[in-house]
């Protein structure tokens, strides 16, 4: 949706109370899309699998999320969550 104002400038109005579903997924991501079902030990296997991926590609961000997550389900599945 473009409007203008005043001055004749065209802008875009931005996307509030648009849902997930609804904004287009070009930006990666660590989250997957679909729920993986599997015990806490498999789910941290796969975000460190995941934060080596990012580390060897060189987002450093992208692998420290990931790491963060494999905690998570270390601790889960130490029952420390």
């Amino acid at each position: 949706m473009s409007t203008s104002n005043p001055t004749g400038k065209h802008f875009s109005r931005p996307a509030f109370g648009k849902t997930r579903s609804q904004i287009s997924p070009s930006q990666g991501g660590a989250r997957p899309a679909t729920r993986v079902n599997g015990t806490a030990q498999q789910k941290q296997a796969q975000w460190l699998a995941r934060a080596a991926d990012a580390e060897r590609s060189g987002d450093a961000v992208e692998a420290e999320l990931c790491r963060q997550y494999a905690e998570h389900f270390f601790r889960v599945s130490r029952g420390q969550d």
